[in-house]
């Protein structure tokens, strides 16, 4: 008996360290296992339309038949402070049951139920939860009396059988239930826990609006951070890291997924998250941090004042938490926030966790507490503490109250004993605009300086980011640049971006999956072993409609086509300034835009160039044929509406070009016939939004001609206004080159319109047919 504990627990430390290699999760996640098990209904459709709050999960990839049973669902428990509250949950409609199979042995179940009635106005709920392997009864819940839209946690212990099945079961007459986060622990997993030391969990704490610069660790000589501060020095201390947007949707999905928002189908322009960007992001099944941590075994739960993580809301998107808790209430959401972190990981501290931690201080309207503003009062001086405008003050104030907060967190880490086996992550999702100089902006949200989201400054997108590490992974580096720390803070010199966050700190836990969508720099590598670190050579920021790179020796900032315009106050005088440019060496606080100088010519030239050759955005492309010329003069004029907006365009200097706004463009060209032309020539548009459809018109001479559109080249004389499946083929179809007629397709590059062989085959057999029926003429 002795011989076989050691290795049991063997068995358990592997577990630990190799969770993301094994195929047999820790815990079992019942929500990951239900495409594998057997449900008596299968539901399609949505059963309460009433209750809006709740979406079809998205990590069962459940076929469509059945999407319904796995539900992620949100209650409003306490609508004071609008804390909504969602969980991953199985969805049993009255009479439904599911049969999985788990191995055999002895388990801790546990989960949090909440029950619904099957209208609205139904007060009361009722009905009795079962538990059964095989035929045996194992535990029985009677729900009848619970309060509606409440989570009530349960556990039970499990003992599965030898056939390894284990059955659950709703029997209610007209009651809806919801088993959350439901999750099985291996009870000996559990025991090993004890012998064996805290496990390594991962906290990721996100700072809405933190300008990297109010931070002692990076220079600010006043104490106004000094938790975070000390985390600093005990931390991998990036010295000059920058967000991948400049508002929080498109820096918040970056770098959860170390992937620019657009790429993975959100864009970057507005709140809303339209039905066809949800059908883009959640058709490349992207990894993401809340994904992986989650198929590694870790429980994964968001603690925030952010609708973005949220699918109902319209605006978010569903990441994969077992648990979602977030307080809408402005002020008095921190104090909650932090509460409730405190209490989580009490609760989980024997459990490995995924916390996203994400406080919505010191974002605006900057309202900390007194006793905040006191303290900060007393740290910095009176004379520098007036030279800030009234909001730059109560940021200040703001700042100290995160700083506090957070720190009760840390202590609360502390006293149970886990701190030093715990990786605390700390960034901001973007900066602030506070200086007079670049007030360049929209001004269509905040309509003020003192926000975010429409310009690219370095103080809108410097953040904070530092890494501490589990003591056992710190005191087993072995490169140079860790030798150097002592122990303490490691420092990581030159540009960086969060792009880098998801795969440095899933490598320093060796949770990379294989194959993984991450493409941010793994620093995890060099701090390890080599001591050499990869460059970030380029650093990309995306925001409303604009755009921006930068290098260490220049910013490059370009607006899109239709959002050149801006205006140096909110009643200043509007005028076009499409593109910025400057020199960061000689000039790194962005007051001297080189675009327009004769001076800054030569630079702006390499930054047009490394901007077009690093591609970083993947956009779909609107291709037209403008067909040769077989007269004496011809003079050719297009006008398009594209569906998707357009991001940019590859004409030649034969062709001029104009755009009335971000969807319209005009196109003009004068061409003689030559005896060589029997080729026309291609026009490209990239669009914004991974939308399809397009408008078009074209004449040559004065006189509207015909336009073929899509792989099979259908002629209209007109444009349609429903275009999606006609106008893309993703490849370019047979004859473009030397169609004698206009010709315009969507390749679909980014949205994903891939063709199997055999429909390549049945393609070409469908313009035959076409053909026939007289609508291709050739």
């Amino acid at each position: 008996m002795r011989a076989t504990v050691p290795f049991a627990l063997t068995i358990c430390f592997c577990l630990l360290s190799c969770l993301n290699k094994s195929e047999r999760r820790f815990p079992v996640d019942l929500v990951l296992e239900l495409r594998n098990a057997k449900a008596k209904m299968a539901i399609s459709k949505d059963l309460l339309p009433y209750h809006w709050k709740k979406n079809p999960g998205r990590q069962s990839r459940l076929p469509l038949s059945r999407k319904w049973e796995n539900t992620q669902v949100t209650f409003n428990t306490d609508k004071e402070i609008f804390l909504n509250h969602s969980l991953d949950s199985l969805f049993f409609p009255p009479g439904q049951e599911y049969e999985f199979k788990i191995p055999a042995g002895q388990y801790e179940f546990s989960t949090l139920v909440g029950l619904l009635g099957g209208t609205e106005f139904q007060s009361q709920v009722s009905g009795s939860f079962k538990i059964y392997s095989g035929d045996r009864k194992l535990g029985e819940w009677n729900l009848t009396g619970s309060v509606k839209e409440r989570w009530t946690p349960k556990k039970e212990v499990l003992e599965i059988g030898e056939s390894g099945s284990l059955r659950l079961v709703w029997e209610s007459g007209d009651s809806y239930l919801f088993v959350g986060e439901p999750l099985l622990y291996p009870k000996e997993v559990l025991a090993s826990f004890a012998d064996s030391g805290k496990p390594k969990s991962v906290i990721l704490i996100v700072i809405d609006s933190a300008r990297k610069d109010f931070f002692g660790s990076y220079g600010y000589p006043y104490s106004v951070t000094p938790v975070m501060d000390q985390l600093a020095k005990e931390s991998v201390f990036f010295e000059n890291p920058f967000a991948n947007g400049n508002w929080t949707k498109p820096s918040m999905m970056s770098f959860f997924h170390s992937e620019y928002s657009s790429n993975i189908g959100l864009g970057n322009s507005w709140f809303s998250t339209k039905p066809y960007q949800r059908k883009v992001y959640y058709g490349k099944n992207r990894d993401n941090l809340a994904k992986t941590f989650r198929e590694a075994g870790y429980f994964s739960k968001t603690i925030m004042n952010n609708v973005f993580f949220l699918d109902y809301t319209t605006v978010g998107l569903d990441l994969g938490f077992h648990n979602s808790f977030q307080v809408g209430m402005d002020i008095v959401d921190t104090e909650v926030l932090t509460n409730h972190a405190i209490q989580f990981v009490n609760e989980s501290k024997d459990k490995p966790y995924f916390l996203h931690f994400n406080l919505n201080t010191p974002h605006a309207s900057y309202s900390p507490p007194p006793e905040d503003m006191a303290v900060v009062r007393s740290v910095v001086p009176t004379d520098v503490f007036y030279k800030y405008e009234s909001p730059v003050q109560r940021y200040l104030g703001e700042m100290h109250y995160t700083d506090r907060e957070i720190g009760r967190l840390v202590e609360a880490l502390k006293k149970q004993g886990t701190y030093d086996e715990t990786m605390i992550i700390v960034t901001g999702d973007h900066g602030e605009l506070f200086s007079a100089h670049h007030d360049y902006s929209y001004h269509f949200i905040m309509q003020t300086r003192f926000g975010h989201g429409e310009t690219h400054y370095d103080e809108e997108i410097a953040v904070p980011y530092f890494i501490k590490l589990p003591k056992s992974i710190q005191d087993s580096l072995g490169s140079d640049l860790a030798k150097n720390g002592n122990g303490g803070q490691i420092r990581i010199p030159g540009q960086s971006s969060l792009l880098s966050l998801a795969p440095t700190l899933l490598g320093f836990l060796d949770l990379l999956p294989k194959g993984s969508t991450y493409r941010g720099v793994d620093y995890s590598a060099c701090i390890r072993t080599t001591g050499v670190c990869l460059k970030e050579s380029f650093i990309y920021t995306e925001g409303r409609m604009s755009e921006s790179v930068r290098t260490e020796n220049y910013k490059y900032i370009r607006r899109y086509p239709g959002f050149t315009t801006v205006r140096r106050t909110s009643a200043g005088e509007p005028h076009t300034m499409a593109e910025e440019l400057y020199d960061l060496k000689k000039d790194s606080e962005e007051k001297n835009n080189l675009s327009p100088l004769p001076e800054g010519e030569s630079l702006l030239q390499i930054a047009r160039a490394d901007f077009r050759r690093e591609n970083f955005l993947k956009r779909n492309h609107l291709r037209i044929l403008i067909p040769p010329c077989s007269e004496p003069l011809c003079r050719d004029f297009l006008s398009l509406n594209v569906q998707g907006s357009i991001y940019d365009w590859e004409v030649s200097d034969a062709i001029q070009l104009s755009s009335g706004s971000a969807k319209t463009i005009s196109l003009q060209k004068e061409s003689k016939a030559t005896p060589t032309s029997r080729l026309g020539e291609e026009v490209v548009f990239k669009t914004v939004n991974p939308e399809l459809g397009a408008m078009f018109s074209f004449s040559r001479n004065g006189k509207t001609i015909p336009v073929r559109f899509g792989r099979y080249g259908l002629e209209y004389q007109r444009s349609m206004n429903h275009l999606e499946d006609l106008i893309v083929s993703e490849r370019q179809p047979e004859g473009f080159p030397s169609s004698p007629l206009p010709w315009v397709y969507n390749d679909g590059a980014f949205s994903g319109t891939k063709e199997s062989e055999v429909q390549r085959e049945m393609g070409k057999e469908v313009k035959k047919i076409l053909e026939t029926w007289g609508y291709i003429h050739e």
